[in-house]
């Protein structure tokens, strides 16, 4: 799994930690004005808000302007602020989800004679819970998080059989090479991500598409990224498959 914190330079990070202290005086600063705030070029400002996602500062400082912070008391700022990213991860999720994708998710797991996830991180949690779930309903389900077990595994999987896997980035290669065997044995790709346009995305035969919010502080050099777009994902892939077994008993 990409870690963001851990992508950026010297120079990105400490403009990024410059960026979080002051955050609500990011709608009244230029370019300029941030950039001589934190002692470095134009540039590296940019390239810090665009390997957090953004298309520049411009938009950065637009999504800042325009954020609106939930309306409760009791709460600092900088909590509020908290509760707003994740608020904003969970209502984007669901409004982003495809009803039609989800029925093409659920019918992939009711053929399937054979389930296997595939996870790393963090995101093991999210796998073992949709592990738990799935065989409640009788299915056969692994669970992978090691890469040399993805690649030894696909290696047997065929028609009628189905990887779930789950990745918030949708680029980490210990995943996605071993579906590349999957694909060329003909088994089926489920994916559940938050990167509409990565690599686990072309290789799936079917995509639940979560949303992560692209403001976040990681003050670690790991990936302890936030998981609740997959959880909310895993959470409506399960309340659709019970649905389906309910209505065709």
């Amino acid at each position: 799994m990409i870690n963001h914190m851990s992508n950026l330079t010297n120079a990105e990070r400490c403009t990024w930690e410059i960026i979080q202290e002051n955050y609500d005086n990011i709608p009244k600063l230029s370019i300029s004005d941030l950039s001589n705030l934190a002692h470095v070029s134009i540039s590296t400002v940019n390239r810090t808000v665009r390997k957090k996602g953004f298309s520049g500062y411009g938009e950065f400082r637009y999504s800042v302007r325009e954020k609106k912070l939930p309306d409760r008391t009791g709460f600092s700022r900088e909590f509020l602020e908290a509760i707003a990213k994740n608020e904003e991860e969970l209502l984007q999720t669901i409004y982003s989800i495809s009803a039609t994708d989800v029925e093409a998710a659920v019918k992939l797991i009711d053929e399937a004679e054979e389930i296997l996830l595939f996870a790393r991180g963090l995101t093991i949690n999210v796998a073992n819970e949709l592990l738990r779930k799935l065989q409640l309903f009788h299915k056969s389900v692994s669970l992978y998080d090691d890469p040399q077990q993805m690649l030894y595994y696909t290696r047997f999987v065929k028609e009628h059989q189905l990887v779930i896997a789950l990745s918030l980035s949708g680029e980490n290669a210990e995943i996605n090479i071993p579906l590349k065997q999957v694909n060329r044995q003909l088994g089926n790709i489920l994916a559940l991500t938050t990167n509409q346009d990565s690599e686990l995305v072309r290789l799936s035969d079917v995509c639940l598409i979560g949303y992560k919010s692209r403001l976040e502080i990681n003050h670690f050099d790991l990936d302890v990224h936030s998981r609740l777009p997959l959880f909310i994902l895993g959470r409506v892939l399960i309340d659709g498959y019970s649905i389906y077994q309910k209505n065709n008993d």
